[in-house]
């Protein structure tokens, strides 16, 4: 791969993993506030905290992928 490809794959990880990261956010604060004249359901506080849960697994992966990318981008700079 060449450099520059390599620099665009590493910003498109990087943005993914920041919206990934707000939804996630999103997510987790609408479980914690309470709907307004309805009864807090079980299994809605565990599909949005799975949810929740997926979100921030998928950005942990994008922000790995980001920095083995820069990684690789700063060694074609040394050679």
């Amino acid at each position: 791969m060449n450099k520059k490809h390599v620099q665009h794959l590493m910003t498109d990880y990087k943005r993914y993993a920041f919206v990934l990261l707000a939804v996630s956010v999103f997510l987790y604060i609408g479980m914690l506030i309470p709907a307004q004249g309805q009864e807090p359901s079980a299994i809605k506080e565990y599909v949005m905290m799975g949810t929740t849960s997926v979100f921030l697994a998928a950005a942990f992966f994008c922000f790995k992928r980001s920095i083995t990318y820069k990684k690789r981008l700063d060694e074609q700079e040394d050679a």
